[in-house]
């Protein structure tokens, strides 16, 4: 995980740290149009909110407040796995968690889109993996919940990142199906959307990552 503040020397490089700041901020609000998009494609919700959307089918609460919740869940499982190596920087994971699951409500309430077209609904739901990709690269500075316990999984497993989010959002899916099954007796939000999105999200976001990794450090960093 890159440093949060840009030193040279002693002196904090306040031009590149806002710069970072704002990529982290942009990433988050990209991030949720994302999952909104997912959502409104009509093919089902998106892998990563699967399991939020399950509890706000349950329970009648919103989707934001069920992201922000198991968000925070995540971050106790990356405390559990890293135990004396926790950094408290990742404690920013709740800001983010808080945040998103507040646009992503926004989102969904202002979204235009609602295409009922098969056409435009899988249109939809291809841009909305590219648009979620984009964000998690461009996060900058913190990953959201999710992505940091798959980022500490794959470093403790010396693995791809990409490569342990397929089995991470498979994994979560099938466990969101299960709690549909068992308590509404149907499949809840799952779709073709949840589907292509736990198994090919990560590989696009390994694409992102060569695409335009490099290009957000320079901008971060300057170098």
């Amino acid at each position: 995980m890159r440093p949060l503040i840009i030193m040279h020397g002693e002196n904090i490089d306040w031009c590149h740290t806002v710069i970072r700041m704002l990529m982290y901020l942009v990433g988050v609000a990209v991030l949720a149009l994302g999952m909104s998009l997912q959502t409104a494609s009509g093919l089902g919700v998106a892998a990563l909110t699967c399991f939020a959307t399950t509890l706000s089918m349950l329970t009648g609460k919103t989707l934001g407040f069920w992201i922000t919740a198991t968000y925070v869940a995540y971050i106790v499982a990356q405390l559990a796995i890293l135990r004396s190596e926790f950094q408290p920087r990742i404690l920013l994971e709740l800001f983010f968690s808080t945040l998103i699951g507040g646009l992503t409500d926004l989102f969904m309430a202002v979204n235009p889109l609602h295409p009922t077209a098969l056409p435009t609904q899988i249109a939809t739901m291809l841009l909305s993996l590219a648009v979620t990709a984009f964000g998690v690269v461009n996060m900058g500075v913190v990953p959201n919940a999710p992505d940091g316990l798959v980022q500490v999984i794959a470093e403790k497993l010396k693995r791809r990142f990409g490569d342990v989010k397929v089995v991470f959002d498979c994994s979560h899916v099938a466990a969101s199906l299960a709690l549909s099954l068992i308590f509404m007796y149907n499949l809840g939000g799952f779709g073709v959307t949840t589907a292509i999105s736990a198994l090919f999200l990560g590989h696009v976001i390994n694409v992102a990552n060569k695409l335009f990794a490099q290009r957000f450090i320079r901008a971060a960093f300057g170098k």
